[in-house]
């Protein structure tokens, strides 16, 4: 595609606007490879699918949010729907997304000490929110409670909470929208603003202090590794941590 005389883009050395037939910065002297200008074009088409996506997630967490009483049945329908959400956003660009699939410099020794090191943070979040859910809100507040009832509430929770976020969220915000935005800003910017996005997703104000964090580490680890892998597991072993630790708290662990 080729850029329209009058169409304005960023330098990539100073950030300054230039005109689509510039084959040099006015500001700084820069030239502009062949490559940097035949990409220009599709920055908007990402934006619009950047928006698409978070609109769509933000509309269906607003509605699910509304609902004051969640049977398992409605939990699992909007897991799904999450599910296949993330599943058909990462297909849209599929000959690109599909390499994050792979596993560059596989470890079991980077995996067991992301794991080990997953387990310790979430144990001192669960605990932290215990007591000030007791403090602030003098109550014991359990998610466990939805799944208690059901004969295999237990199994349905990890499923639910540790194995569904943990492939489809990766999927979605380490896949499809980092991909997205790297090619709109830079490395930095976007493992900031899919934090933010991943934190408020979530619709909850009083987990910022875990979950931007939570947000930033696993951005950081998909830019190094350029797999979703270590975050994957990584989510998994933090939200299994939690299911666990609300089972142990009911006296229901075995």
């Amino acid at each position: 595609m080729e850029l329209r005389e009058n169409e304005l883009i960023l330098c990539t050395n100073c950030k300054n606007e230039l005109t689509g037939k510039s084959n040099f910065c006015n500001h700084c002297g820069q030239a502009r490879n062949h490559s940097e200008i035949a990409s220009q074009p599709d920055k908007k088409q990402n934006l619009h699918q950047i928006a698409a996506f978070f609109g769509i997630e933000l509309i269906i967490c607003l509605s699910a949010l509304l609902i004051e009483n969640h049977s398992l049945t409605l939990t699992l329908f909007y897991d799904g729907l999450m599910a296949i959400i993330a599943i058909c956003f990462f297909s849209i660009n599929w000959q690109e997304n599909k390499l994050i699939l792979k596993w560059p410099n596989f470890s079991l020794k980077n995996i067991a000490g992301l794991v080990i090191a997953t387990i310790l943070a979430s144990l001192i979040v669960q605990f932290l929110v215990a007591n000030l859910n007791q403090l602030v809100f003098k109550e014991n507040s359990s998610f466990y409670l939805n799944y208690i009832f059901h004969p295999y509430g237990k199994s349905i929770m990890i499923v639910s909470i540790a194995l569904f976020p943990a492939l489809f969220e990766e999927l979605a915000y380490r896949g499809f929208l980092m991909e997205r935005l790297l090619k709109v800003v830079d490395e930095k910017e976007t493992i900031y603003i899919t934090s933010i996005l991943f934190f408020f997703i979530h619709l909850s104000i009083f987990s910022f202090f875990w979950m931007l964090p939570l947000g930033l580490i696993l951005a950081y680890v998909r830019i190094k590794t350029k797999t979703i892998w270590y975050g994957v597991i990584m989510h998994f072993f933090f939200n299994l941590t939690a299911c666990l630790f609300e089972i142990y708290n009911y006296g229901d662990l075995f």
